[in-house]
Protein backbone atom coordinates (compact mmCIF):
# COMPACT_ATOMS: atom_id res chain seq x y z
CA UNK A 1 0.00 0.00 0.00
CA UNK A 2 2.80 2.29 0.84
CA UNK A 3 4.40 1.63 -2.31
CA UNK A 4 1.40 2.55 -4.06
CA UNK A 5 1.04 5.41 -2.70
CA UNK A 6 4.45 6.56 -3.00
CA UNK A 7 4.32 5.98 -6.72
CA UNK A 8 1.15 8.11 -7.45
CA UNK A 9 2.76 11.11 -5.15
CA UNK A 10 6.13 10.60 -7.10
CA UNK A 11 4.28 10.20 -10.59
CA UNK A 12 1.98 13.25 -9.50
CA UNK A 13 5.06 15.11 -8.54
CA UNK A 14 7.01 14.42 -11.59
CA UNK A 15 3.68 15.80 -13.55
CA UNK A 16 3.48 19.25 -11.80
CA UNK A 17 7.07 19.76 -12.52
CA UNK A 18 6.89 18.95 -16.11
CA UNK A 19 4.00 21.08 -15.90
CA UNK A 20 5.58 24.49 -14.29
CA UNK A 21 9.00 23.78 -16.70
CA UNK A 22 6.80 24.31 -19.68
CA UNK A 23 4.67 27.43 -18.03
CA UNK A 24 7.72 28.97 -16.96
CA UNK A 25 9.26 28.51 -20.76
CA UNK A 26 6.18 29.63 -22.11
CA UNK A 27 6.41 32.51 -20.36
CA UNK A 28 9.90 33.09 -20.82
CA UNK A 29 9.34 34.36 -24.54
CA UNK A 30 12.97 35.56 -24.77
CA UNK A 31 13.85 38.46 -26.51
CA UNK A 32 12.54 39.77 -30.08
CA UNK A 33 14.92 42.30 -32.31
CA UNK A 34 13.01 43.92 -34.68
CA UNK A 35 14.28 46.44 -37.53
CA UNK A 36 13.28 50.27 -37.18
CA UNK A 37 10.25 49.95 -39.58
CA UNK A 38 9.59 46.57 -40.43
CA UNK A 39 7.61 43.61 -39.11
CA UNK A 40 8.20 40.46 -37.31
CA UNK A 41 5.78 37.73 -36.95
CA UNK A 42 5.57 36.18 -33.60
CA UNK A 43 3.52 33.33 -33.35
CA UNK A 44 2.30 31.83 -29.48
CA UNK A 45 2.34 28.78 -28.35
CA UNK A 46 -1.39 29.43 -27.59
CA UNK A 47 -4.60 31.25 -28.54
CA UNK A 48 -4.44 34.66 -26.95
CA UNK A 49 -6.94 36.47 -25.07
CA UNK A 50 -5.09 39.66 -24.33
CA UNK A 51 -1.98 41.23 -25.90
CA UNK A 52 -0.57 44.54 -24.13
CA UNK A 53 3.11 45.81 -25.24
CA UNK A 54 4.84 47.87 -22.88
CA UNK A 55 5.51 51.13 -25.22
CA UNK A 56 3.46 51.43 -28.61
CA UNK A 57 5.74 54.34 -29.40
CA UNK A 58 8.66 51.84 -29.81
CA UNK A 59 6.68 48.52 -30.92
CA UNK A 60 3.15 48.26 -32.34
CA UNK A 61 1.84 45.24 -32.12
CA UNK A 62 -1.62 44.12 -34.58
CA UNK A 63 -3.22 40.83 -33.76
CA UNK A 64 -3.44 38.74 -37.20
CA UNK A 65 -5.47 35.65 -35.42
CA UNK A 66 -5.36 34.23 -32.44
CA UNK A 67 -2.24 32.61 -32.15
CA UNK A 68 0.01 35.01 -34.60
CA UNK A 69 0.92 38.72 -34.01
CA UNK A 70 2.82 41.30 -36.48
CA UNK A 71 5.22 43.04 -34.14
CA UNK A 72 6.29 46.51 -36.17
CA UNK A 73 9.46 48.60 -34.86
CA UNK A 74 7.98 52.27 -34.61
CA UNK A 75 10.99 54.02 -32.38
CA UNK A 76 14.35 52.95 -31.26
CA UNK A 77 14.15 51.62 -27.64
CA UNK A 78 13.08 48.45 -25.85
CA UNK A 79 9.78 47.43 -24.43
CA UNK A 80 8.10 44.63 -23.62
CA UNK A 81 5.27 42.55 -25.05
CA UNK A 82 2.67 40.50 -22.88
CA UNK A 83 0.14 38.09 -24.15
CA UNK A 84 -2.03 36.37 -21.84
CA UNK A 85 -4.58 33.35 -22.62
CA UNK A 86 -8.22 33.46 -22.71
CA UNK A 87 -7.76 32.12 -18.61
CA UNK A 88 -5.52 35.08 -17.53
CA UNK A 89 -2.22 33.34 -17.77
CA UNK A 90 0.63 34.65 -19.21
CA UNK A 91 1.57 32.81 -22.37
CA UNK A 92 4.79 35.37 -23.12
CA UNK A 93 6.58 37.60 -21.47
CA UNK A 94 9.18 38.80 -24.18
CA UNK A 95 11.36 42.02 -24.79
CA UNK A 96 11.24 43.80 -27.63
CA UNK A 97 14.11 46.08 -28.98
CA UNK A 98 13.79 47.78 -32.14
CA UNK A 99 17.02 48.60 -33.75
CA UNK A 100 18.03 49.85 -37.26
CA UNK A 101 19.94 47.94 -39.71
CA UNK A 102 21.68 49.97 -42.64
CA UNK A 103 21.16 48.15 -45.91
CA UNK A 104 24.07 47.11 -48.18
CA UNK A 105 22.30 49.82 -50.63
CA UNK A 106 22.07 52.23 -47.45
CA UNK A 107 24.34 55.37 -47.16
CA UNK A 108 23.86 57.79 -44.43
CA UNK A 109 25.35 61.40 -44.96
CA UNK A 110 26.59 62.97 -41.88
CA UNK A 111 27.16 66.92 -41.65
CA UNK A 112 28.25 67.78 -37.85
CA UNK A 113 25.48 66.57 -35.73
CA UNK A 114 23.12 66.79 -39.24
CA UNK A 115 21.96 62.65 -40.68
CA UNK A 116 20.69 62.23 -44.05
CA UNK A 117 19.57 58.50 -44.59
CA UNK A 118 19.91 57.49 -48.60
CA UNK A 119 18.77 54.15 -50.42
CA UNK A 120 21.23 53.90 -53.47
CA UNK A 121 19.79 50.46 -55.61
CA UNK A 122 20.79 51.92 -58.53
CA UNK A 123 20.63 55.80 -57.67
CA UNK A 124 20.68 57.32 -54.55
CA UNK A 125 17.53 58.36 -52.98
CA UNK A 126 16.15 60.26 -49.73
CA UNK A 127 14.85 57.08 -47.31
CA UNK A 128 14.38 59.52 -44.12
CA UNK A 129 14.08 57.05 -40.75
CA UNK A 130 14.01 58.02 -37.62
CA UNK A 131 16.89 60.00 -36.27
CA UNK A 132 17.44 62.29 -40.02
CA UNK A 133 17.85 65.81 -39.76
CA UNK A 134 13.77 66.88 -39.23
CA UNK A 135 13.78 68.56 -41.78
CA UNK A 136 15.23 66.53 -44.52
CA UNK A 137 12.00 63.84 -43.56
CA UNK A 138 9.94 66.58 -43.86
CA UNK A 139 10.94 67.44 -47.14
CA UNK A 140 11.22 63.91 -48.48
CA UNK A 141 8.03 62.35 -46.56
CA UNK A 142 4.09 62.47 -48.04
CA UNK A 143 5.12 64.33 -51.16
CA UNK A 144 5.02 62.88 -54.74
CA UNK A 145 8.97 63.69 -56.07
CA UNK A 146 9.89 62.46 -59.35
CA UNK A 147 13.41 59.94 -58.89
CA UNK A 148 15.22 62.72 -61.27
CA UNK A 149 14.27 65.84 -58.75
CA UNK A 150 15.84 63.82 -55.75
CA UNK A 151 18.31 61.33 -56.87
CA UNK A 152 22.34 61.71 -56.01
CA UNK A 153 24.72 60.21 -58.18
CA UNK A 154 27.11 58.64 -55.89
CA UNK A 155 30.57 58.41 -57.38
CA UNK A 156 33.73 57.03 -55.39
CA UNK A 157 36.52 59.32 -54.69
CA UNK A 158 40.34 58.41 -55.89
CA UNK A 159 40.67 57.48 -52.26
CA UNK A 160 37.92 54.56 -52.06
CA UNK A 161 37.10 51.94 -54.63
CA UNK A 162 33.23 52.06 -52.97
CA UNK A 163 30.52 53.10 -50.83
CA UNK A 164 30.57 52.16 -47.11
CA UNK A 165 27.24 50.26 -46.09
CA UNK A 166 27.52 51.48 -42.29
CA UNK A 167 27.92 55.23 -42.80
CA UNK A 168 29.41 57.68 -45.07
CA UNK A 169 30.17 61.45 -44.68
CA UNK A 170 30.13 64.18 -47.38
CA UNK A 171 33.60 64.33 -49.43
CA UNK A 172 35.09 67.81 -49.64
CA UNK A 173 35.93 67.51 -53.38
CA UNK A 174 33.30 67.07 -56.07
CA UNK A 175 32.69 65.74 -59.22
CA UNK A 176 30.39 67.92 -61.66
CA UNK A 177 27.17 68.54 -60.24
CA UNK A 178 27.99 64.78 -58.41
CA UNK A 179 27.86 64.43 -54.65
CA UNK A 180 30.93 61.74 -53.37
CA UNK A 181 30.69 59.83 -49.80
CA UNK A 182 34.00 58.85 -48.19
CA UNK A 183 33.89 56.09 -45.58
CA UNK A 184 33.07 57.43 -42.22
Amino acid sequence: MASFASKTLFRVGIANIAVLLSAVTAMAGGSYSVDLNKTEIVRLPENAGAVVIGNPEIADVTVHSANTLFVVGRGYGETNLIVLNTAGHTIMNANIQVINTLSRQGVRLYNGKSRESYSCSPYCLPAPILGDNPEFIGNNTGQAQSNESRSITALPTPSTSALSSTSASASSSSFGSATSFDDF
